[in-house]
């Protein structure tokens, strides 16, 4: 099928264990140092984190769209969990994570403000951007062909969408010429065998700790 959505629209959310979530409430009050613990508990937590975002994302980035096989990959907080001007207090919050290629996570989204009006309940925030699970990007951006070309050249359709599509720079040569590339990349990679696919996948992804 066609890829016609880039910036995904995430429908699914990762899913932990009871001690699991004991855990993460025990460490109460959320502090963004917590996340760099180095307990068995907050490596288990984060490489499952991890292994079902990508699943829930067919290994897409969040943003652009574009794969994440060979690619550095964070553990992207929309709203980022720094002390210092970010949101702690959401940085376990399910609906807040998501797997991020790290050139939309590190050089563009970095810890630039996310929250419009903040709420104590993060479900209740107010976001400048798009939001990968409360909004549905579709109506507030679409991908369309241009003569033969896939549908890989966006345009706006709210405000909304034309400040996402500044901030991530969607419009760009190279974020077209990614999308483009990210289809010849997944038809090459449904010719290979099962085996030299599970290869690939195991292979592919950078984690950072």
């Amino acid at each position: 099928m066609p890829i016609r959505e880039w910036y995904l629209n995430i429908t699914e959310l990762p899913d932990f264990d009871q001690s699991t979530l004991d855990y993460l409430q025990e460490l109460k009050p959320h502090k963004a140092k917590q996340w760099d613990l180095k307990t068995n508990q907050m490596k288990a937590y984060k490489a499952s984190l991890l292994e079902q975002l990508l699943k829930i994302q067919n290994n897409r980035c969040v943003y652009c769209g574009t794969g994440l096989r060979r690619q550095l990959v964070d553990r992207e907080h929309f709203a980022h969990k720094d002390q210092k001007g970010g949101w702690p207090e959401f940085m376990f919050i399910t609906e807040n994570l998501f797997a991020a290629c790290g050139y939309c996570n590190r050089m563009l989204k970095g810890t630039k403000s996310m929250i419009k009006l903040y709420n104590k309940n993060y479900r209740d925030c107010e976001f400048h951007l798009i939001h990968p699970y409360f909004d549905t990007a579709s109506e507030e951006i679409s991908f369309v062909e241009r003569g033969v070309s896939d549908a890989i050249f966006v345009k706006k359709i709210t405000q909304k969408g034309e400040d996402t599509i500044d901030f991530f720079e969607l419009d760009s040569a190279s974020a077209t010429a990614r999308r483009a590339g990210y289809i010849t990349e997944i038809a090459m990679y449904n010719q290979l065998s099962a085996s030299d696919a599970a290869e690939v996948k195991a292979i592919s992804h950078f984690r950072p700790e």
